[in-house]
C-alpha cells in the first residue's frame, strides 16, 4: 500500500494521508463495515465470499474483545480488518492523546484477536481525519480511510433503499461506507439485517457493472 500512496504524491511517515477514494479508475470497488464484529458480521462475510469478492471491515476495540473469533474468521477468510477505535466518541472533541489511546487500545486488541495489527483506521462519523492522522502515526497507520459513498445504512430500515442509495452513484475506485454493527449510544435502527440483504443485492449488481468488490489495500494499490 506505501507504493500506491507514494503513487498519489502522499508519503506514509508520521502522519499518514487521509483517502476518500482509489486514484485513477480502477474495475473495482471497496464495500467498508464500520462498528463491528457483531452477530451479523458473519452473514456480511458470507455473501462477499459466496461471489469470491472480500471486505474490509473497521472493528471497535470493545467489539473485538467481545467477539473475538468472529474477527479471527474475518482475517482467515482473507478480509481486511481496520482500526475504529474503542469508544465511538466524536474525535474532534477528545485530545490527541485521547485519540491515541483509543488507536493503540484497539490496535492491540485486533492484533490479540487474529495475530496482526490493522493497517488502516477509521475515524468514528468520518470525523476530524486530520486529527486522527496526527494520532494514528505512531500506531504505523498506513491510512485513514474515510469514503466517497455514504447510503447511511445505520439509520435505514429498508434494504432496498440501501442497495439503490449506493448504486445509483457509485463508480470506479469508490469506498462504500456501510455498518455491520451497533455502536454505543446508535441513534439509528437497531438491527443490521437491512445492511445485510443490502449486500446480497449489490455485490451482484457490482459484479454485472464489472465492479468487483475489493479490500481497501487493494483497490488503493
Amino acid at each position: 500500500m506505501r507504493q500506491a500512496l507514494r503513487r498519489l504524491g502522499l508519503r506514509a511517515l508520521r502522519r499518514p494521508p487521509v483517502v476518500y477514494r482509489a486514484p485513477g479508475r480502477p474495475d473495482a470497488v471497496a464495500l467498508t463495515f464500520d462498528d463491528g464484529p457483531s452477530s451479523w458480521t458473519a452473514e456480511v462475510a458470507a455473501v462477499l465470499e459466496a461471489h469470491d469478492c472480500r471486505g474490509t471491515f473497521f472493528l471497535r476495540g470493545p467489539a473485538v474483545q467481545e467477539r473475538p473469533e468472529t474477527a479471527a474468521a474475518l482475517a482467515r477468510a482473507g478480509h481486511e480488518l481496520g482500526n475504529h477505535l474503542w469508544s465511538h466518541s466524536d474525535p474532534s472533541q477528545q485530545s490527541l492523546g485521547a485519540l491515541r489511546d483509543e488507536i493503540d487500545r484497539t490496535r492491540a486488541a485486533i492484533r490479540e484477536a487474529t495475530g496482526a495489527a490493522p493497517a488502516l483506521v477509521r475515524p468514528p462519523f468520518c470525523g476530524a481525519p486530520d486529527r486522527v492522522a496526527r494520532a494514528a502515526g505512531r500506531a504505523r497507520a498506513d491510512a485513514v480511510v474515510l469514503r466517497s459513498v455514504d447510503p447511511e445504512d445505520w439509520q435505514l430500515e429498508s434494504a432496498d433503499e440501501i442497495a439503490e442509495r449506493v448504486l445509483s452513484v457509485i463508480d470506479r475506485g469508490d469506498i462504500v461506507c456501510l455498518h455491520d454493527g451497533l455502536p454505543p449510544r446508535s441513534r439509528g435502527t437497531q438491527t443490521r439485517a437491512p445492511t445485510v440483504a443490502a449486500v446480497s443485492r449489490l455485490v451482484p449488481a457490482l459484479l454485472e457493472r464489472r465492479l468487483r468488490p475489493v479490500t481497501v489495500t487493494r483497490l488503493l494499490g
